[in-house]
Formats: structure tokens, sequence, C-alpha cells
């Protein structure tokens, strides 16, 4: 398993999906605005024309350009709009051109990621509020390709174009996220654990048998340092303990089984490296705030199909 398996792992765990939700032309005076929609993950691309970034993170409005690309993360607040200059209260948000709109039109294509398991992740916490993909950077890359794709198929608008532009959406967010991986040098955090080539060999030990019986002194093992050196570095590095990211990393494989299944608590438990019942439904209980009965019956309720009257 390799760096990139393991984010592929990680992703898959967490479930992502991800769609657009607007296509849309806008002309002379006009406003991006979504935070009300408290979105975990948006993400903009601008398919013609010319606009400008406002957000806090960033002290200067960011200048964007046909097929740049912008990912916002926790719902951090931002405008997409026309002007340099941040854009009055009393200016409609998110309003496309109408008929008969004046002056040169800018195409954006609107979306939106979500983990459905999402009570942690490591992803999302090791990377920036605001990302910025200029096309001078992504092009020619696996980045660029799939905005180009999106693009095209957004203003095809073909035959199942819906399921693909879905699709593509998730792609779009995972090349971004090996994107940033490539462009940025990262001291902490999980991108930087993943990088580095001792710990991210005992990740991938860890990732290929998540049920053995791991101590700190058999993962300081897999990275060749000693026990202490290792402990100090993992918890530098991404700020939890080295068995804190193990229990964390199996209780999010735990409550994909328990609520995509029918095994039993105990043989969860055990996929899981736990010995004991009792130990595992204390620790689920921890990270989730639930039993694992609990979160069974909840995932249940929410995929049940409704009543028709």
């Amino acid at each position: 398993m390799r760096r990139m398996d393991i984010l592929n792992d990680v992703l898959k765990t967490l479930r992502l999906t991800s769609k657009v939700f607007l296509h849309a032309k806008f002309c002379e005076q006009w406003v991006i605005d979504i935070e009300p929609l408290n979105l975990q993950v948006s993400f903009h691309v601008i398919a013609h024309g010319d606009c400008w970034l406002h957000t806090p993170d960033i002290p200067k409005p960011t200048e964007l350009h046909s097929g740049d690309l912008v990912i916002c993360l926790r719902n951090t607040p931002h405008y997409v709009t026309c002007s340099s200059e941040l854009p009055p209260d009393d200016l409609p948000r998110n309003k496309p051109a109408g008929e008969g709109a004046e002056g040169e039109p800018t195409s954006l294509i609107c979306g939106q990621c979500e983990f459905i398991q999402y009570y942690w992740n490591p992803i999302l916490d090791a990377m920036p509020n605001i990302m910025v993909f200029p096309t001078k950077d992504s092009a020619g890359s696996n980045l660029g390709s799939v905005i180009n794709l999106m693009i095209n198929e957004v203003e095809s608008a073909g035959e199942s174009s819906n399921a693909v532009i879905d699709r593509l959406s998730d792609i779009l967010f995972i090349e971004a996220i090996r994107a940033y991986m490539q462009l940025n040098a990262n001291d902490q955090g999980y991108i930087a654990v993943m990088k580095d080539p001792r710990l991210s060999k005992t990740l991938t030990s860890f990732h290929k048998q998540p049920a053995k019986n791991w101590t700190v002194q058999t993962l300081s093992e897999e990275a060749g340092m000693s026990r202490s050196a290792f402990a100090d570095k993992f918890k530098q590095m991404l700020d939890m303990s080295p068995m804190e990211y193990v229990m964390s990393w199996r209780m999010q494989q735990a409550y994909n089984t328990l609520t995509a299944g029918n095994e039993s608590v105990m043989q969860i438990a055990e996929d899981c490296g736990y010995q004991s019942e009792a130990a595992f439904r204390k620790a689920f209980k921890k990270q989730f705030g639930i039993g694992p009965g609990s979160a069974r019956r909840q995932a249940k309720e929410q995929h049940a199909p409704a009543n028709c009257e």
C-alpha cells in the first residue's frame, strides 16, 4: 500500500459523495455567496470568463480565470464576484444573468462534496480552508484534465450527464487533494505524515492489518525508530498519539461495517482488533456518543423507504 493507496483507503472509508448544484452564466454586477447553505466542502470551477474571490482567509482578492478551481472547506465565508471590490450588501446573491443581459458573461460550475462518515476526517483536518488551483498550475495534469472534462460535460448536457458530472465531482476533489500534496510542503498534519518515509511506512502496515494487536512498540518497529522518538514525532505531526489514531481508524471502519451490513457486534469487534465486546462498545460510544445498536438503528431509519399514501 503506497501513500496514495492510504489516501484511497481513507476516502473510501469516509464515503465521499459529490454533486454539481449550479451551472450558470453571470453578467454585469453579480455575486456568488453559498455560505447560508452550510456546506462541508464546496467548489467553483470557472468555466469561462474572469472573476474575483473574496475571503477573510486571503488578505487580498484573488483574480480568477477560465479553468481555475476554488475549493472551500468547513463552510468558510467567501464570495465569488465580478469585481475586485467587495460586493455591496444590497446586491442580489446567486442571481444568474437573464435574457438580454449585457456585458461579457462569466460561466461558473458550483458543487459540493460531502463525507457521509464525518466524525473524524484527517484529510479535511490537514487542509486549509480555501484552496485555489490556477489553470496555469493544473494545465496538463490529471486535475486540469478533470476540470476540462467537467466543463465539457456540463455544457454538452448529454444523455446520463448528471450521473457523469457527479462522478467527475468526486474525481475533481480527489485530484485536488493529490495536487495539493504535490504542490505544498507540509511539516504537520495527516498529509505530512503520509509524505514522511518512516511514518507513512507505519501507516501502510497498519492500514493493511488494522485488526492486528498493534502497540506503540510494534508501530515504531515498522518505522525503524525507537518507541519514544516515534511516539513524539507522530504526536507532533498529527496532534494525536499513535494509539489514538489506531482507535479512531478502527472505529471508522466499525461504524461503516455496522451501518452497512448485518454482522454481529462481536464479529465487528474482533475484526477491529478487540477481544472483548464490552471494550469495543465502550470505545465506540466514546468515539461517536452513541452505542453500536443505536448507530445501526439510526442508519436503518435514515435509509428506510418513505411510506406511500
